[in-house]
């Protein structure tokens, strides 16, 4: 399985915000580091040989709800988290079968969890849902 470093996350949060607009801080424009490290290595290192996340739709699904729920940025997290989901699916020949109206409005609901009631496991459920296999023909280009 391939992952999504630290540093490709953080230039999709940049690319975010130059495109469409928001609040930059600092050179990375991070601001809770921690969560951004701890999810990348969750995601990838078993710990005392268990995977917590242990399929592509949990680590993926993981991945983003962390962005989002710990604003890892200091803005742009729905854009960043939902576009770090689709980027690592994608190094993984997978793609996300959604809309552009479904995905913002689950980043909605994650950002709202708390309110509108919609707990991770829902999210890994949808994401399993939308998750594709890419396309043999495109494998190869």
């Amino acid at each position: 399985m391939k992952f999504p470093t630290r540093e490709e996350i953080i230039k999709i949060n940049r690319r975010h915000i130059a495109e469409g607009g928001g609040g930059y801080l600092g050179s990375e424009n991070v601001i809770n580091l921690g969560s951004l490290e701890w999810v990348l290595d969750a995601i990838q290192y078993p710990l005392f040989g268990v995977d917590r996340y242990p399929t592509l739709e949990e680590k993926a699904a993981i991945l983003a709800w962390t962005i989002i729920k710990s604003h890892v940025f200091f803005d742009g997290n729905k854009r960043t988290g939902m576009t770090a989901l689709i980027h690592f699916i994608r190094l993984n020949r997978y793609q996300l079968n959604a809309s552009s109206n479904e995905i913002v409005e689950v980043a909605v609901k994650i950002a709202s969890e708390s309110k509108l009631g919609f707990p991770l496991q829902e999210f890994v459920r949808w994401v399993r849902s939308k998750l594709v296999l890419e396309d043999f023909e495109q494998q190869l280009h």
